[in-house]
């Protein structure tokens, strides 16, 4: 056994864990940096971490390390028996990169956003439609993107979510976390869907592409960057953000916001929660 068939063993079985998005993205690079590295055999592990860490970008190649490190732990342990040790138990990985801090869109510029993205759109598509409707909800953009129309409760103004749309495997009968959800619909979210029906009758909420989405999105905030318009070029996902931000400061339990959300109430302060506002510093 080399190196490669190590992680791929080591593949096998996380597979029925990790979710699909983990397994073809974060896993497959491991897989194609690993069967690029001159150091294929297992007594040369070390070399193999230290190789893998002088490769760029740099913030890659300490997943890809820390991903190895993680194989080599498992391969060690008593119950799986592929290493009677394991040798980089020791080899110590350069600190985690300080985590960037949840980035919230102000609510005054909504406006100039979504009316930016409506006019940077090609003929027959309606970014701006796709990006309130995330914005509404705090869907994930792969959750957004898998919806079908049956999945809309006009009746009960909510949907379900349960299932993703990944850009490299397509659509996957499964959410990141592997478990159902409804999300409510409030009064704009449900004025988006009823533009929709409007403007297609097709199977899925929203009939684009879901990469081509992505890149309008980026290209607009850059324009409106350049411009000064807006403080920071905003991505898709801190539409979600935003969301689960003003949702905390507006005094909904986060037990609630996190069951709609699709995560724990401690992901939620930890990775989502931001101020939407300026506030000044109390007096006491």
């Amino acid at each position: 056994m080399d190196l490669i068939d190590l992680w791929l063993a080591y593949q096998k079985e996380k597979s029925f864990v990790v979710s699909p998005t983990t397994l073809c993205h974060d896993y497959r690079q491991v897989e194609l940096w690993l069967s690029r590295c001159p150091h294929q055999r297992l007594s040369d592990a070390r070399l193999a971490m230290s190789w893998v860490l002088q490769q760029s970008p740099a913030k890659a190649a300490k997943r890809v390390a820390q991903y190895l490190k993680s194989a080599m732990r498992w391969a060690a342990t008593e119950d799986v028996g592929l290493l009677a040790k394991n040798p980089v138990a020791s080899f110590k990985l350069p600190k985690p990169d300080q985590q960037e801090e949840p980035r919230v869109i102000p609510v005054e510029l909504v406006p100039l956003i979504l009316k930016a993205l409506r006019q940077g759109g090609s003929i027959g598509h309606r970014w701006d439609l796709v990006a309130d409707f995330h914005l509404q909800t705090g869907l994930r953009p792969a959750e957004g993107f898998g919806l079908t129309c049956e999945d809309i409760d006009f009746a009960r103004s909510r949907v379900k979510v349960c299932r993703n749309m990944t850009i490299t495997h397509g659509i996957r009968n499964r959410t990141k976390t592997g478990r159902e959800r409804w999300v409510p619909l409030n009064e704009p979210a449900m004025q988006v869907l009823h533009h929709l029906q409007t403007l297609h009758k097709e199977t899925m909420v929203f009939p684009w592409s879901r990469a081509s989405y992505m890149t309008a999105f980026r290209r607009t905030m850059q324009r409106l960057y350049d411009r000064g318009l807006i403080p920071a070029r905003f991505r898709p996902y801190d539409l979600r953000h935003t969301q689960i931000s003003v949702a905390l400061e507006r005094g909904v339990p986060v037990a609630q916001i996190a069951s709609w959300a699709g995560n724990s109430p401690e992901v939620c302060w930890k990775h989502y929660a931001a101020t939407t506002g300026n506030y000044a510093m109390p007096a006491i």
